[in-house]
């Protein structure tokens, strides 16, 4: 057991590296890398990468981020939207971290959005690493510095705990 725990720091580690290589790389709606993102597409590159996996397998939803989300990777858990007091220490570096915004004209999470529209992932201390539309390049976040993102954090995914991932992808088994 305390291999496995040890491989998988290593693969979180692999996981975060990738992404902050991508820092500043521009925002293109429905591209997933190497050069341009949207926030799906930039999580998917990352998971591609280094597992080589599609996270949109199987998935079901409106965008690809929902389809992420609900795809047969990883243990999802998920968070009250609007809750200011989310228990963050549960989130491991690595982990997806989704978000609730439907799509370019929703700002304001509203009630009859059922899915979240936003995604990146979770790097450590309350930071997190996204593709924004409005920013329009890779950049990181803290969940504490903006409470907009806490508010609208609805799930995390854990793909790295997952064993038939690692099982699926062979790395360090």
């Amino acid at each position: 057991m305390i291999t496995a725990d040890i491989n998988q720091l290593k693969l979180r580690q692999e996981i975060e590296n990738l992404a902050r290589l991508q820092y500043h790389k521009l925002y293109e709606y429905n591209m997933h890398g190497p050069d341009t993102f949207d926030c799906a597409g930039f999580v998917w590159f990352v998971y591609h990468e280094i597992l080589n996996i599609n996270l949109y397998e199987k998935g079901i939803g409106l965008s690809t981020t929902t389809k992420m989300m609900t795809s047969m990777y990883g243990n999802l858990q998920l968070f009250s939207e609007n809750d200011m007091d989310k228990d963050l220490k549960k989130l491991k570096k690595g982990d997806i971290v989704f978000l609730h915004r439907q799509s370019l004209e929703d700002t304001i999470p509203k009630k009859d959005n059922k899915y979240p529209g936003h995604c990146g992932i979770y790097l450590n201390d309350n930071y997190f690493i996204h593709c924004s539309r409005p920013k329009g390049r890779v950049i990181i976040s803290n969940f504490l510095q903006n409470r907009y993102w806490q508010n609208v954090l609805v799930a995390s995914k854990d793909i790295i705990g997952d064993s038939k991932v690692l099982k699926i992808t062979k790395r360090y088994y």
